[in-house]
């Protein structure tokens, strides 16, 4: 029970997913997980996945695809036929055991040329990429797909697609029983780090929940954003403050 949302901008890339994993056993379980997972390529570039389907599968692909064994000479390209091999494989191992795979993982980096790159890996095993656009992916991907088709252009930059994937999962939540919790990652093109959500991002969501009209409502958001980030700025000078005055008072006692 997913949405999961991969966003290619013009400085960067975005991806964000909810947390709720439902596990069927005798009972159906429901926990809060992390569904987004970071990984590294040999040289240190980043690759950041999220999944959606069976959680149980979709870890088994993620350990497969990991591209830690790979180098710089590894491009989007030739890691897409790695993938697309290395889940192959795992589809014959599980057919021979009578089982179905269904697990299907979104992932975004940063190409050797500096280009943001987009992937969707189907349960299948075929890998479309983009070098702009998006993806969606689970229970909840038409809901967003109606939204991104309005909100998002080429020119869209990481700082406002990070606000509009966490205020779109956000709002899911508020309609969808079996969405629940939010967490969005982004890389820019210029430092290639990977960085979640701030803290002031997080209250700012909160305090001014996006609809479905973003273009209207994302300076309001912006401006929650930035109030929460001074406020939080100040807490910590005090406490800053406090903890440099309580030094001082324990050196003159000594």
């Amino acid at each position: 029970m997913t949405v999961g949302i991969v966003v290619a901008c013009k400085d960067g890339i975005i991806v964000g997913a909810d947390r709720k994993v439902t596990r069927s056993r005798v009972t159906r379980i429901k926990s809060l997980e992390d569904k987004i997972v970071i990984m590294q390529f040999r040289d240190g570039r980043n690759l950041v996945l999220c999944s959606a389907g069976g959680s149980d599968f979709a870890k088994r692909a993620i350990e497969l695809i990991d591209p830690s064994d790979l180098g710089r000479d590894v491009d989007c390209s030739a890691y897409r036929d790695i993938v697309e091999s290395r889940i192959a494989r795992l589809q014959a191992r599980l057919s021979d055991r009578g089982i179905d795979y269904n697990a299907t993982l979104l992932f975004a980096m940063v190409d050797i040329d500096d280009k943001p790159i987009i992937g969707h890996i189907t349960p299948s095993g075929v890998t479309e990429m983009r070098n702009e656009g998006y993806f969606t992916t689970g229970i909840a991907a038409p809901y967003a797909e109606l939204v991104l088709q309005d909100s998002y252009s080429p020119d869209m930059i990481v700082d406002d697609a990070k606000l509009i994937v966490g205020g779109l999962i956000d709002r899911i939540g508020k309609v969808d029983n079996d969405v629940e919790g939010m967490d969005v990652f982004s890389m820019s093109l210029k430092d290639k780090k990977v960085k979640g959500l701030t803290e002031a991002e997080r209250q700012g969501l909160e305090q001014e929940p996006l609809s479905f009209n973003f273009k209207e409502e994302l300076e309001d958001l912006r401006e929650a954003v930035r109030e929460w980030q001074s406020f939080l700025d100040q807490m910590e000078k005090k406490s800053t403050k406090k903890k440099e005055q309580g030094g001082g008072k324990a050196n003159k006692q000594k």
